[in-house]
């Protein structure tokens, strides 16, 4: 027998969607969004678009992958990209924030020092300075069997800047070499709490660690890559510089910087 739809015989339905992701995408020069109309926010591993809010976020809702490779794309900045598991994300927050480093097309501020110069398209470039007056420390010794499968880091910020979707590299007392990573978010409940993307290699006493900050910048389809870099107190600025052409590994050499000038550096023969 056919039945006739009726209200009294229906059941009301609840859709409700689960945001996997929100990614908040920041100028890394001045820390805050970016709501450029040009402004786009991708995943390789889904077709469907993120809902973009008028309160800076992309959501990606009810995600089939559980990791998401996300890429942030916009006309005055270089692109930048992060890999995030979604189970990692905490369920009631699962924020990502992703920075984006100035290109040439942005209105830097005159006396700005920069780094410019050519290297292969798709070279990747980060530039963190040695001489830095305003490091940061790590609060207690680092464990990489730690708490979070050791993606926990306590990390003492002077400035008190926002570290999430930062890139920052590691000196261990008395080492040249510096391990790099990222924080994927802030743990608020843990004293200077930061969630890796993933986990250091090994153990760091806080003794004599050194955290500095990573710019971050990609060559463009032409070969060219420009970098702004923060203002610092000091004479000049000691670099080190480390680039990768795609599907090639690192390589890095330290560069003495003029504050508030623009210096080319070729990276094309590497």
């Amino acid at each position: 027998m056919d039945r006739a739809w009726s209200p009294d015989l229906s059941a009301r339905a609840r859709i409700r969607r689960r945001v996997s992701a929100a990614v908040l995408v920041l100028d890394d020069f001045t820390g805050r969004p970016i709501t450029t109309a040009d402004l786009s926010v991708t995943a390789s591993e889904t077709l469907a678009r993120p809902v973009r809010k008028g309160d800076g976020y992309f959501l990606f809702l009810d995600s089939p992958a559980p990791t998401l490779e996300i890429t942030a794309r916009a006309w005055a900045y270089h692109p930048a990209s992060v890999r995030v598991t979604l189970a990692d994300l905490p369920p009631l927050r699962p924020v990502v924030k992703l920075r984006l480093t100035p290109n040439r097309n942005y209105s830097v501020p005159s006396r700005t020092t920069c780094l410019e110069g050519s290297a292969p398209p798709g070279t990747a470039v980060q530039v963190f300075c040695l001489n830095d007056p305003r490091p940061l420390r790590l609060l207690y010794d680092y464990g990489a069997d730690g708490p979070e499968g050791g993606r926990l880091m306590q990390i003492y910020d002077p400035t008190g800047s926002d570290l999430e979707g930062r890139r920052f590299a590691l000196l261990r007392k008395g080492e040249t070499e510096a391990e790099r990573f990222a924080v994927l978010d802030r743990l608020e409940e843990v004293e200077g709490g930061c969630l890796l993307a993933a986990p250091l290699t090994r153990d760091c006493k806080k003794a004599g660690a050194t955290v500095l900050p990573i710019f971050t910048a990609e060559a463009d389809q032409n070969g060219r890559y420009f970098l702004p870099l923060r203002d610092l107190a000091v004479k000049s600025y000691t670099c080190r510089v480390l680039w990768a052409p795609p599907g090639r590994s690192w390589r890095e050499e330290t560069l003495e910087l003029e504050p508030g000038r623009v210096t080319r550096l070729d990276l094309s023969a590497g």
